[in-house]
């Protein structure tokens, strides 16, 4: 049912587009359109392991713990699949002026889908409107979280785009942003398809944040432009756990850079938080001795070097991300994405070949985790006993853009 709803939507969307686009041709209000592009991408994957991921393998996490029996661990078994679900179609509005200012839009989707069960359905991925002037640009509507920063994520072929080391999301939100060589960032935002995770909620749910009465605050300055780009912030999230409980506030930190190395472009990043599953990061939130509930604090650092020739493209991505244990002693229930696992890193170097419209890319991605328990004093990560688990993936994605 939902696939035909899905496909009858996009039908909908492109009469409606043809429709328009006759009676536009034959009306004065000709500043105003929208244009549709997008792409189509093949994921041809192998995995040395078992992992924890989203759609069937396709946005890989980290390699899943051992799971012994027999003496055997079972995880340590390959995996094997063939994806189109990035599969993407974007459509770009433009209109005119709001009391002066430039105003378009940003309606996007992809056949993602919200979860396993639905695969292949078509989900939101962008949709806002955009308002500018020569001084300043105000986002309305579902957009990239403040911390995946837009001007130099990482550029894998793989869909997790250096997940859990970069933090990932899109909400809903109104974002201010000044212009000019030093920019001023301002964002109030809610949660919706990527959201923290707690009770009654493994998974997730905007519960949490809608219950303590408050958005999700960030503020962040950047600097810089083409040749070289830098920029630091604060990210402050107040939730409430519990009806009738505190609320409590987590922080993250965030400082990034982008820079030219000859001919090629190399990029740093860190991030330092508290609870952050809301953005696929490792992390979890607890409840205490006291009766309230504790967050635990991550560590993650990203780095990129990549280039480009004629016809040829490569990168080496690599990063780390370290579990630095809980505030306060743990005396209840953890929730969260891996909670206890105490480190992980990858490195993923990549090369692709371009023609036209079309990439054809190979990625290798070694990824390695640590699991651990909680330690003695309630508060720590403790590895002892404990192997570290590790994956190869292979993957050739083939990318048509239009």
């Amino acid at each position: 049912m939902k696939k035909k709803l899905s496909i009858t939507l996009i039908a909908c969307l492109g009469l409606a587009y043809f429709s328009y686009g006759q009676w536009n041709a034959k009306g004065p209000s000709s500043d105003f359109g929208i244009s549709w592009g997008g792409f189509v991408k093949a994921d041809y994957i192998y995995d040395t392991r078992q992992n924890v991921t989203a759609r069937e393998g396709d946005f890989l996490l980290f390699p899943s713990l051992a799971n012994m029996e027999g003496g055997k661990d079972i995880n340590a078994e390959p995996n094997f699949n063939i994806l189109a679900v990035q599969t993407r179609l974007t459509g770009k509005i433009h209109g005119p002026d709001f009391f002066g200012m430039k105003t378009s839009g940003v309606i996007e989707g992809a056949f993602f889908g919200q979860s396993d069960s639905n695969i292949n359905g078509f989900r939101l991925r962008h949709a806002y409107v955009q308002l500018s002037n020569d001084k300043v640009d105000i986002i309305m509507g579902q957009y990239w979280n403040p911390l995946f920063v837009a001007t130099m994520y990482p550029g894998t072929y793989s869909f997790n785009t250096g997940v859990p080391f970069q933090p990932f999301s899109r909400n809903p939100q109104l974002r201010i942003t000044t212009k000019g060589n030093v920019r001023f960032i301002g964002v109030i935002f809610s949660e919706r398809d990527f959201a923290t995770r707690g009770p009654d909620a493994p998974l997730g749910s905007s519960i949490f944040l809608r219950n303590s009465g408050l958005p999700q605050f960030h503020t962040q300055l950047q600097f810089g432009g083409k040749e070289f780009l830098g920029g630091f912030g604060i990210n402050l999230k107040p939730i409430r756990p519990e009806l009738g409980g505190n609320t409590i506030t987590n922080t993250v930190l965030i400082s990034y850079m982008k820079t030219k190395v000859g001919k090629a472009t190399f990029k740093l990043e860190g991030v330092y938080g508290e609870n952050m599953s809301d953005v696929l990061s490792i992390s979890g939130l607890a409840q205490d001795t006291n009766g309230g509930y504790t967050s635990n604090r991550t560590l993650s650092v990203w780095g990129e070097l990549e280039g480009k020739g004629k016809n040829f493209e490569w990168g080496i991505f690599s990063g780390y991300t370290k579990n630095n244990g809980f505030k306060d002693p743990v005396g209840g229930a953890i929730y969260g994405l891996a909670p206890t696992m105490d480190h992980a890193f990858r490195i993923s170097p990549r090369i692709g070949w371009f023609s036209g419209n079309m990439i054809i890319g190979t990625e290798f991605e070694y990824t390695s985790a640590q699991y651990g328990n909680l330690a003695a004093n309630n508060m720590d990560i403790d590895t002892n006993g404990i192997d570290s688990v590790s994956n190869f993936r292979v993957l050739v994605s083939a990318i048509y853009g239009f």
